[in-house]
């Protein structure tokens, strides 16, 4: 099954495993450092910062933090304060250097070699190596990791080995894959010392972030201090980090209020405005879309007539304001996240069109159910209005909890209702497509399957050509649009607030894909 990934307002069990994954130009051939270079392994008494104190408010944890198992946004900030990746995604969509100072595919498109950055070191002290990477990511993929990350490389990964020195990592895979660095930005992919034991992490918490866990109080919150041999130690102004837990989103957005805690994540727009100018926001990509799911395979969705009359009858705009807040951008129905470099061309944007509707469908009045849960209940409420407000839909809802949505087996609700409404995590296209668009993937509502699709999916992937790559979107795109077996309305952004004595901008973004990444931030004492 899936598990939760996303930021907890963005909840939904098909926002599964390492997400966040989105192509720039640099990822065909090879990608250098554009990040702060410091001389890292920075000395304790490099790292002395004078930019106070960040106070940041957490859910608090329902379960382990374990980094290589955890799913939970509160506690992926948890670890990512005090780890690091190889490589970090920007809100752009950009790759940026963590570990890895660079990287690049072989002639063969078979394998990825990263660099590593000179003279790393882990929080205690201990050096940080290729073998650590290596290490690493064995956990992940082996056939007995219990990580929601190995979903994200299987059939792709085929095993990771040191390269000469143990300055590199080589990455073999099964078959050429253009995106592969974006996968090293996903969840549970922050490296640990070889051989460490990942599952009693919160009692040994070393690792290479910006901050070492000082002291975790169960119930009550975390403490952190500055890394001083985090690798761009010099870039890290705040001298702490307290992180204080609470037991409900609203007791967060009062602590908020109060001044308390210095962030609040995804607050809704009604929270938002009774906070007045105390605030200001960061916007740090796309959290998820909400996929209106049919199952092409019975009738009446069967027939593509329907489900493009379906598509043709939703106000996008209304939707966005609506169940957004306003904080969406408008989809057109194809599976690429609007921060993927390689956008379509050349594909009509679908706004309501009831003249459309009428064309489809004539007089015909077709009457099903969506079936949902709880967090999806007002999306699911304006879809049937606008449909029923056609005369040609007449449509019910069954809104289940999302313990009986998303319940296990083939015959769970979420994979066998005719028509259903589920959130999916920002993940590249193609893996998208793996999910939703094939029939014989456990996580495909719809049933759907076309060759032609899946040929261009494994061409857009196998090749780093970038006017053949835009070629090929461009295609994949319009068939998603024409055959619309998931109607994607809109892109949900993911927005953080932070209180007014907080300086700097953020470089990164506040999800787990941009590292938790604090450098240059400063918090002042008024």
């Amino acid at each position: 099954m899936p598990a939760l990934i996303t930021p907890r307002r963005a909840g939904g069990l098909a926002a599964a495993a390492a997400i966040a994954l989105t192509l720039t130009a640099c990822s065909s051939a090879t990608s250098t450092s554009s990040a702060p270079s410091s001389s890292s392994g920075s000395t304790a008494t490099a790292a002395a910062a004078s930019g106070g104190t960040y106070n940041i408010g957490l859910i608090t944890p329902t379960a382990a933090i374990n980094p290589l198992t955890t799913t939970q946004y509160d506690t992926m900030y948890a670890v990512g304060l005090a780890s690091a990746q190889l490589i970090i995604e920007n809100p752009d969509g950009t790759l940026e250097p963590q570990l890895a100072s660079s990287w690049s595919q072989a002639a063969n498109k078979l394998s990825w070699t990263f660099n590593l950055r000179p003279n790393l070191k882990f929080s205690n002290g201990q050096a940080l190596t290729a073998k650590d990477v290596v290490s690493t990511f064995d956990s992940i993929i082996s056939p007995s990791s219990q990580s929601p990350a190995q979903s994200s490389f299987a059939g792709i990964l085929k095993s990771v080995t040191a390269g000469p020195g143990d300055t590199s990592v080589v990455f073999k895979l099964d078959e050429p894959y253009s995106d592969f660095p974006y996968l090293l930005t996903g969840a549970n992919t922050w490296i640990l010392p070889a051989g460490f034991n990942a599952s009693n992490w919160i009692n040994d918490p070393v690792g290479a972030g910006q901050f070492t866990l000082e002291k975790y109080t169960p119930g009550e919150g975390i403490t952190y201090k500055k890394n001083p041999y985090y690798w761009d130690a010099s870039a890290v102004k705040l001298s702490a980090v307290n992180v204080t837990f609470y037991s409900s989103d609203q007791s967060e957005l009062l602590a908020f209020q109060s001044g308390q805690i210095d962030q609040l994540n995804d607050a809704d727009p009604a929270e938002i405005a009774a906070l007045g100018s105390s605030y200001r926001q960061e916007r740090s990509g796309f959290t998820k879309f909400d996929g209106l799911t049919f199952d092409t395979a019975k009738a009446p969705f069967n027939n593509v007539a329907v489900r493009q009359a379906v598509a043709w009858a939703l106000d996008r705009s209304a939707i966005v304001k609506t169940v957004y807040g306003g904080e969406a951008t408008i989809g057109d129905d194809y599976a690429t996240f609007p921060d993927y470099v390689v956008q379509p061309k050349g594909i009509t944007p679908r706004s309501q069109n009831l003249s459309e509707v009428k064309k489809l469908l004539g007089s015909q009045v077709i009457s099903f159910t969506i079936t949902t849960y709880t967090d999806e209940q007002t999306y699911a409420q304006l879809i049937q209005q606008e449909l029923d407000a056609t005369g040609n839909f007449k449509v019910s809802l069954n809104v289940l909890t999302e313990a009986a949505y998303y319940a296990n087996g083939s015959t769970s609700p979420w994979l066998a209702a005719p028509v259903t409404l589920t959130d999916w995590a920002d993940r590249l296209p193609a893996q998208l497509y793996s999910l939703i668009y094939v029939a014989s993937s456990g996580w495909s509502a719809s049933h759907y399957s076309n060759t032609q699709l899946g040929s261009l999916v494994n061409k857009f992937e196998g090749t780093s050509d970038a006017t053949e790559r835009q070629t090929l979107a461009n295609q994949i795109a319009q068939i998603e649009w024409t055959e619309v077996p998931v109607i994607i309305a809109a892109f949900e952004e993911s927005d953080v607030y932070v209180s007014n004595s907080v300086q700097g901008n953020f470089p990164n973004g506040l999800q787990f894909s941009g590292g938790f990444d604090l450098r240059g931030i400063t918090v002042s004492s008024s």
